[in-house]
């Protein structure tokens, strides 16, 4: 590859790092081309963008700038997946890819302006959907009103049994003794 080149492909990866997002690592060595095309297919329509990049190239552009903790897993062939959203439903799709293609390793990631391993990559794309979580959430927080609600309802409810039962027995106390 040419200087110029080289130059425009930092750039270019410069600018990717400026914006904001997440990005994701992976060892795909021992993948065909054909896995890799199916890998890339399944990404985009997750929302990244999966990139091979030359780790040299990718570890220039990342000179000063936040992200610069993720030379430290550019060793060997990467895959670099740029996440302009929500990275989780990008990591679960690349993970149901890693169960069936096993030569599909992450190697680490920048999520959430954070520094993962893969081993925390790997974490997250168990998580359930985000929308799951705030139900949970909902649920959660509201349990507690919705007892309040039934236990305030339950005291009248109570009250008027209660009465409901006193007012049988003695309507049926006065027509025993109506009947002697």
């Amino acid at each position: 590859m040419r200087k110029a080149k080289k130059e425009q492909v930092v750039a270019t990866l410069e600018e990717a790092l400026q914006e904001p997002g997440d990005i994701i690592l992976a060892d795909y060595r021992g993948l065909t081309v054909k896995e890799m095309t199916e890998l890339r297919r399944t990404v985009t329509k997750a929302g990244g963008r999966l990139s091979v990049i030359k780790n040299s190239l990718f570890s220039r552009a990342l000179v000063g700038k936040d992200q610069v903790g993720l030379t430290e897993f550019l060793q060997g062939p990467v895959a670099v997946t740029f996440v302009p959203a929500d990275a989780l439903p990008v990591l679960k799709e690349m993970s149901t890819f890693a169960r069936t293609h096993g030569e599909l390793q992450f190697k680490g990631g920048w999520v959430e302006d954070q520094l993962l391993t893969g081993e925390g990559l790997a974490k997250l794309a168990l998580l359930p959907p985000r929308e799951e979580l705030l139900g949970r959430l909902l649920a959660v927080l509201s349990a507690p009103m919705s007892q309040l609600a039934a236990v305030l309802q339950a005291v009248p409810r109570d009250l008027v049994l209660t009465l409901d039962a006193l007012a049988k027995k003695r309507g049926g106390e006065a027509a025993a003794s109506a009947g002697l």
